[in-house]
């Protein structure tokens, strides 16, 4: 027979860039200073202040993050009305060797990102999990030949000055870290503003 296509129908969307400039000394020692200002997660530490992007030392990493949520929706969601996806909650996480990230989704929020300020591509990752968790019928499968049609969870490596932003409701966690480094991160939340829906169907929404 003739080589078969395979379509992807409704995929996730794992939208990801990097900073087109190196993190200034300025904005890593305030990095550094919010160590101090954190509170427990489960399998790590995040910062107290959950609006951290209003914070002036971050002013200019603020505006790279706006621009990205402005290329996500047009490039991706393509609303037909003049909406924006701005930026609600923000906040710092650090995770040592041995810690992790607990899997988890983001209510509340429609595209959620993380911009890491500390990243070792040869150890770190973001996992993703599939929204389908339970399956009536499971074959083994060949360790050699997973793929993105018949794996339950995806991971891709992280690096400094990356950024990573995927819907809200995609789970998703970090393994125990491994190496010496302390993975740091700023993660953010973000939401609609403006006209969603159409009147005439009933669903409009001013917000």
């Amino acid at each position: 027979m003739k080589e078969p296509t395979i379509q992807n129908l409704f995929p996730t969307p794992i939208y990801m860039t990097n900073m087109d400039r190196p993190f200034t000394k300025q904005e890593l020692k305030f990095v550094e200073e919010q160590k101090k200002h954190c509170s427990k997660n489960e399998g790590n530490i995040n910062t107290k202040d959950n609006y951290i992007l209003n914070r002036k030392e971050f002013k200019n990493i603020k505006k790279f993050l706006d621009a990205a949520c402005k290329d996500y929706l047009e490039r991706i969601i393509c609303p037909k009305n003049n909406i924006e996806l701005y930026i609600t909650q923000s906040w710092l996480n650090y995770t040592e060797e041995n810690q992790f990230h607990h899997q988890h989704a983001h209510p509340n929020s429609v595209v959620s990102g993380v911009l890491y300020f500390d990243s070792d591509k040869a150890n770190d990752m973001i996992k993703f999990f599939s929204p389908v968790r339970y399956q009536q019928i499971k074959p083994e499968i060949d360790d050699t030949k997973y793929n993105i049609w018949n794996s339950t969870s995806w991971w891709f490596p992280v690096e400094t000055g990356q950024l990573v932003m995927f819907p809200s409701s995609t789970t998703h966690q970090v393994d125990t870290k491994q190496g010496n480094n302390t993975r740091i991160s700023l993660a953010f939340n973000t939401f609609y503003k403006g006209t969603i829906g159409s009147n005439s169907d009933l669903t409009e929404l001013i917000i």
